[in-house]
């Protein structure tokens, strides 16, 4: 083979040297070449076939005490895969990994359920003025045979209080605890009314008390002054007996019958109530009066979603008497109200259109007149949200809202809205020249069932307010 080698080396020389070479000395060199390279060609498979390729991927050789040599290069990773497969443990969640995936089922546990032998924590908004108010809930389907237990008790920074109970056959969905929202004027909360999904009949007492420490009031009627703002404070409690149907999936009606009482004094900011503001604050408003209280409602439901509806259509029309039982009969009367919400998709339900009318009317009896503190009123985070809370008020009122909602994901929505609306007092029209209004940005978080909290930026011709609530505007 040297001695090949060698005659390989002369060809070369002979190749590059202009002198000629004889043919009998080139062609044995020319057959070794030959035979060399057939040799090469048939020894590089066998040794490749043996190695699993290391030729080529340069990897080291197997030691004496690792895999069979005879074992491929893909049969080696196929059994490495297998074994790495026996040898897995699923990473065990934490609780925060827990609460995101279930918060992204829809209809599943939420925080809305989160609960300690029924009570549900929660942090709310219980009056236009309160702040931000911590507290609990309490839920107890068929505490008592067929009867429920529910209720409820705030406590705000602004030392507002609220506590309420009620007792009896209340529309539910089994173990979770019905939604609620806390109201001012009643007739302004009634498409807030959710038809029950399961219970049809609904048979209940309630008992409340509140207390509102610093009301605002800046006179009655569209022509309101800010300069004319007077502050007091409210106590009132409420027992009635409530009942109810729902006719069908989408129709219900509900009426409701109590006692309702009045205390008023000095407000805890300046400046504070004067007898002397005003006849709308009447001298003897130390004894306001109390009422026997009658209330309908009547609510049609068409919408895909009560709780984060995305298309369809719901009206709810309410009716009140208010019969005064401690004073003069000088503060009695009636009043009526509808409230009209539409929701149109742009192509999806990402994008929404939602609409809102709210129409309220107060009909004193002949020779009365209506409480400055009960008559209907615009301004906060559910109305008016370029105002400040109970900014105009007076016995008429009527409410505009439009909304265009973007959701970014299933949990978090932009909007960007606007109000207008104004009130009037009785003998005086509602005057389309007296409308007050406001636009602005709004940011909800979202459960799989309604909205956790939400802000909304807002700018009108008294400058721009921000409303943090922990419920939908509608």
């Amino acid at each position: 083979m040297w001695k090949s080698l060698a005659n390989i080396k002369v060809l070369i020389h002979a190749c590059a040297d202009p002198k000629p070479v004889s043919k009998a000395s080139c062609c044995p060199d020319i057959l070794w070449i030959l035979l060399i390279l057939a040799f090469v060609s048939f020894l590089i498979p066998r040794v490749e076939a043996q190695t699993g390729g290391q030729l080529e991927s340069h990897e080291p050789a197997a030691s004496p005490s690792g895999p069979d040599l005879s074992e491929s290069r893909e049969e080696r990773l196929k059994r490495q895969r297998e074994e790495k497969a026996k040898s897995l443990v699923t990473p065990e969640q934490g609780i925060v990994e827990r609460y995101a995936k279930n918060l992204d089922r829809k209809g599943s546990n939420s925080i809305e359920d989160v609960n300690f032998w029924g009570l549900h924590p929660r942090i709310d908004w219980i009056a236009r003025g309160s702040g931000v108010a911590p507290g609990v809930r309490y839920w107890k389907p068929e505490a008592l045979g067929p009867f429920d237990v529910m209720g409820a008790a705030f406590y705000s920074w602004r030392r507002y209080q609220h506590y309420d109970l009620q007792f009896g056959v209340i529309p539910n969905q089994g173990r979770r605890i019905p939604p609620r929202k806390f109201e001012t004027e009643e007739l302004e909360q009634l498409g807030d009314l959710e038809l029950g999904k399961i219970s049809s009949f609904k048979l209940y007492t309630s008992g409340r008390y509140r207390d509102r420490t610093d009301e605002s009031f800046f006179g009655s009627g569209p022509d309101s002054m800010r300069e004319d703002l007077v502050r007091y404070r409210i106590k009132d409690t409420l027992f009635e007996a409530v009942v109810g149907f729902q006719v069908t999936r989408t129709m219900g009606f509900t009426y409701k019958a109590g006692l309702l009482n009045h205390s008023l004094s000095r407000g805890r900011s300046d400046p504070p109530m004067a007898p002397a503001a005003g006849e709308e604050i009447p001298a003897g408003m130390s004894n306001p009066p109390n009422y026997f209280r009658s209330h309908l409602s009547f609510l049609l439901d068409f919408r895909d979603d009560p709780g984060l509806p995305h298309k369809g259509f719901m009206f709810a029309f309410g009716w009140e008497k208010y019969d005064n039982v401690n004073t003069r009969n000088i503060f009695n009367f009636n009043r009526f109200g509808i409230d009209a919400r539409g929701y149109i998709p742009l192509g999806s339900n990402q994008q929404v259109i939602a609409l809102r009318f709210v129409g309220i009317n107060s009909d004193p009896a002949p020779g009365n007149r209506i409480p400055f503190f009960l008559k209907p009123s615009l301004g906060g985070g559910e109305s008016l949200r370029g105002y400040d809370a109970f900014r105009f008020q007076g016995d008429k009122m009527v409410l505009l809202q439009g909304e265009y909602r973007w959701e970014a994901s299933r949990r978090i929505e932009f909007a960007f809205f606007g109000d207008t609306g104004t009130v009037a007092d009785q003998g005086t029209r509602v005057s389309i020249n007296k409308m007050k209004s406001d636009a602005g940005f709004g940011f909800r978080f979202k459960s799989s069932r309604t909205t956790l909290f939400r802000l909304d930026i807002a700018r009108s011709n008294e400058g721009v307010h921000f409303q943090f609530r922990f419920a939908p505007v509608f």
